[in-house]
């Protein structure tokens, strides 16, 4: 399969926490909020110190442009539809159109790469990602100043979901249990703990936690079905069955805050952790193991972390990391060899949030990165 190319181309605090963050305005009210919503003291310095970061663009993040791997990798712009807002997530349907949502809307592009569809729904503040639900196509997954809320197909709004009380950090859908019953589960901030929703979006259970930065449904390790992931207060990786039952609790040698699912070498599916911390990337397993630990030389604390194994040569998959700052409209983008060795490093003056592999006739695969309005094309140079 080929598409066709357009003309030229925190580790520890989430994004719903760096939104809070925003919005403070005394150092002293901050290290309050850090205490009461239970973050250890030893954190709340370098709390207040990517908070200082709000400022001011890191001087490391200023200028866009190619640090290192010009000459490896050829870019084009793939796509361009600034209505879109920026583009959060990638899907492929089996008909083999990709499915380019953002948080204004949603295109389907043929492997031509012309439009087939166009959806649009009210903005939604937070990401917004494609799900595979009988009722719905589209999910806001929310943050405190946005519910959850299901579109249809269409972009109609089939509900919305405040919670009430605590603030809502985030939102994944899915399927759970021997049934494979369609789910959203949804993380709160404080004591709102996690919770269940069905795909009419009726609450029907909330287990108590601290803090759940960041939730996602995800294939259990021993093959039995998805299980619900979420990070929490303590920086860890909790896994939940069906029912909210705690069936692990794992300490990764990072704190745990934002973090999304990521293929890996020649596994296709998404079931490894992508987080960040010490100013490297980290690859960890749904039991809080680290696999790899790749050098993120620039970045800057609290980034949205994004990643994907790609074969952009038909040898050896590589591996692309992506880190988002939407605060500076800023993002990095890092691309790994076989040997986990940093071959591609830039700067984009793009808020970039979504990360694709794309197949092509030759057996290899281009990178897609989503950002504000534009899809970005990766390929690897041939030597002639």
């Amino acid at each position: 399969m080929s598409w066709g190319s357009g003309t030229l181309a925190v580790s520890w605090v989430s994004n719903a926490m760096r939104k809070r963050v925003l919005t403070i305005v005394g150092a002293g009210f901050l290290i309050a909020l850090l205490i009461f919503s239970g973050i250890v003291a030893y954190r709340v310095s370098r709390a207040l110190s990517a908070a200082g970061q709000f400022k001011s663009v890191p001087s490391d993040l200023k200028g866009a442009k190619i640090v290192a791997g010009a000459r490896r990798f050829s870019k084009e712009v793939f796509f361009a539809q600034g209505d879109l807002g920026v583009i959060t997530d990638f899907a492929q349907n089996p008909n083999h159109e990709l499915v380019v949502v953002g948080q204004n809307g949603a295109v389907f592009l043929t492997e031509g790469n012309s439009t087939t569809r166009t959806v649009t729904f009210h903005r939604c503040s937070s990401a917004v990602v494609s799900v595979r639900l009988a009722s719905g196509s589209f999910l806001c997954r929310g943050a405190w100043i946005t519910n959850v809320e299901l579109f249809d197909a269409a972009g109609k709004t089939l509900w919305s979901y405040e919670g009430g009380g605590s603030g809502i950090d985030d939102a994944a859908a899915g399927t759970l249990g021997p049934n494979a019953t369609e789910s959203i589960v949804v993380g709160f901030n404080g004591d709102g703990g996690v919770r269940l929703l069905n795909a009419a979006g009726k609450e029907l259970w909330k287990q108590d936690e601290g803090n759940v930065w960041h939730v996602e449904i995800a294939p259990a390790t021993d093959k039995s079905g998805n299980v619900i992931l979420h990070s929490n207060a303590k920086g860890q990786l909790t896994v939940r069955d069906a029912m909210g039952h705690v069936v692990g609790r794992y300490e990764p040698e990072i704190y745990l805050a934002s973090f999304s699912m990521t293929s890996w070498g020649d596994d296709p599916i998404r079931n490894k952790v992508i987080a960040f911390d010490n100013d490297s990337i980290y690859v960890l397993t749904t039991d809080g193991k680290t696999v790899v630990r790749l050098p993120s030389p620039g970045s800057a604390a609290m980034p949205n972390p994004k990643g994907t194994s790609v074969h952009l040569s038909a040898n050896a998959p590589f591996f692309a990391g992506l880190l988002n700052y939407p605060v500076w409209n800023r993002s990095l983008l890092y691309i790994y060899d076989n040997q986990n060795q940093l071959v591609y490093h830039e700067i984009l003056d793009h808020n970039c949030g979504a990360l694709q592999a794309i197949p092509t006739k030759n057996g290899t695969e281009y990178l897609l990165v989503g950002c504000d309005g534009k899809i970005l094309k990766y390929s690897k140079i041939t030597k002639e």
